[in-house]
């Protein structure tokens, strides 16, 4: 019986995303990316899927990221672990169906989601985070570059999932996209154009606490750059979890994008308490 209801559990995720995809498709089609995220945080809509515990849809320069999380469920005996929840990812492209390029990009998003969530409240059950890409960077770029490129925003994507479904969360995580570009200056959340010519590209996340969470890169660097880009990186993340009422972070001439992480928490629990001051 466990085994019907998490398959029930899962068709019923994949559908609800399939009838509210196209009409996510559609709405960021009318603007491009890059239009709507200059100078600005990302474009970030919550709970578009009704069917889901949370999901958000998360739009930055490069991608769109619908996001569907679902927990704690029933898991299969096979997959069950003693003491804690597991963690399942699933990643789908925008035309075609799943391959090892998704498969690793599965794992390195369920790696850091483990690190953030209170896995040890809810043992043998399953926590399930869907990510439908709806809109991916160029497929002109490099294999390794389009993987990097997308993973902050997968990251990103899921930890808004799961915030807004309400699962016990012990860390908050925000990731960055980081580029080295031919004058050797640091871009935080480049362009495609930017991404085309860059010497390489740099994906890190960082917790609350500044534990480095994860650390992908494409290209090639030396150790005095890669210092450069960890502290760069770990600002950005900062800037993005800071108190509402600091300036945001000024790095390398560029105004890094205020808190955007912390705004959008805030706007979530201010939302779930509004009953109250109606009442």
């Amino acid at each position: 019986m466990a085994i019907f209801v998490v398959q029930a559990i899962r068709n019923a995720g994949k559908t609800f995303l399939d009838l509210e995809t196209s009409n996510v498709q559609k709405h960021v089609g009318k603007l491009s990316l890059e239009e709507k995220q200059v100078n600005m945080g990302p474009d970030i809509s919550h709970h578009p899927l009704h069917g889901a515990d949370g999901s958000v849809t998360f739009s930055s320069k490069r991608c769109s990221i619908l996001a569907a999380a679902n927990g704690p469920v029933e898991v299969q005996r096979r997959d069950e672990l003693p003491e804690e929840a597991a963690v399942e990812v699933n990643i789908r492209p925008v035309s075609g169906v799943s391959g090892p390029r998704e498969r690793w990009l599965e794992s390195v998003v369920a790696a850091v989601l483990r690190s953030v969530l209170h896995l040890h409240m809810h043992p043998r059950t399953l926590i399930q985070v869907t990510l439908q890409i709806t809109q991916a960077p160029s497929s002109t770029l490099k294999g390794a570059v389009r993987d990097v490129a997308l993973l902050p925003s997968l990251i990103n994507a899921s930890f808004l999932a799961l915030a807004d479904g309400g699962l016990p969360l012990r860390n908050t995580v925000a990731a960055v996209l980081l580029a080295v570009v031919s004058t050797g200056e640091v871009r935080e959340d480049p362009t495609e154009k930017e991404l085309m010519g860059c010497k390489s590209l740099h994906g890190l996340a960082y917790n609350n606490h500044g534990d480095l969470l994860l650390s992908e890169s494409a290209g090639s660097l030396d150790l005095a750059e890669w210092e450069r880009i960890a502290e760069q990186a770990e600002e950005a993340c900062r800037a993005a979890m800071a108190p509402l009422d600091e300036d945001g972070v000024m790095m390398e001439g560029t105004m890094s994008s205020g808190p955007w992480l912390r705004q959008e928490l805030t706007d979530k629990a201010q939302a779930a308490v509004a009953w109250r001051e109606a009442t």
